[in-house]
């Protein structure tokens, strides 16, 4: 994948990598580089963009605009 994605959020811009992309059954998780650290975030069945695992913990707000942006791209 490797395109590098751009998101203002706050009077911020936030640049992200997105890494891996992937469904399983209504799940599709998304492994990203956000600014040198590597994330993973998930979308539920509900539709709602989440941090998965706790060992880098960003912005919630800043995982749905990610979230959302990979959606509009990809079509998820």
């Amino acid at each position: 994948m490797g395109q590098v994605f751009t998101i203002d959020l706050a009077g911020a811009s936030f640049h992200f990598q997105l890494i891996k992309l992937q469904q399983v059954d209504r799940t599709v998780e998304s492994q990203i580089l956000l600014q040198g650290t590597t994330v993973t975030i998930c979308k539920g069945a509900k539709g709602y963009w989440m941090q998965k695992g706790n060992s880098n913990p960003i912005v919630e707000e800043l995982v749905q605009a990610i979230g959302n942006s990979i959606s509009l791209r990809y079509r998820i």
